[in-house]
């Protein structure tokens, strides 16, 4: 078989395929996201993050006034979505493909620099907003608040 002949099946074999498989996957918003989805977002979005990895500012610290501000920062940004306090899981989650993590039931297991690019940047074809107006050190409190830490992990 030659080249040509070789290049014109994949071609056409994928012409047919890649429809099909598009077609049978079910993109309502009460389906989970496959393996396949959830591997190939979290891949493209660790990649972008990293390659504009925010840096910590110079001369950062966390207090209990630091944490207890982040913490009604939380409350009334974050938990519509992420959960309230208490374990209570977000009302408005189930409504939103893909689900949003629940902070309060399971705290994020990212580095900290991704989480303050995130609460930045926020996450396109997600219901993640960008929390662009928010100061530098709130963000990086933020962040360690729904971590469950107090000072940033890599």
């Amino acid at each position: 078989m030659g080249f040509r002949r070789y290049h014109a099946i994949v071609l056409a074999a994928t012409v047919v395929i890649v429809p099909l498989a598009l077609v049978s996957v079910d993109i309502t918003s009460a389906a989970e996201p496959s393996r396949a989805e959830t591997w190939i977002a979290s891949s493209l979005l660790y990649a972008r993050v990293r390659a504009q990895k925010p840096r910590l500012p110079e001369r950062f610290t966390t207090s209990d006034i630091d944490l207890d501000r982040a913490s009604t920062m939380y409350q009334q940004m974050c938990a519509l979505c992420h959960g309230a306090a208490r374990g209570r899981p977000a009302p408005f989650a189930k409504a939103l493909s893909p689900r949003p993590p629940q902070f309060v039931i399971r705290p994020s297991q990212c580095p900290t620099w991704m989480d303050v690019y995130i609460i930045q940047h926020g996450v396109r074809w997600t219901g993640m907003p960008s929390f662009e107006g928010l100061a530098q050190e709130d963000t990086w409190h933020l962040a360690l608040y729904v971590e469950g830490q107090n000072q940033p992990r890599e």
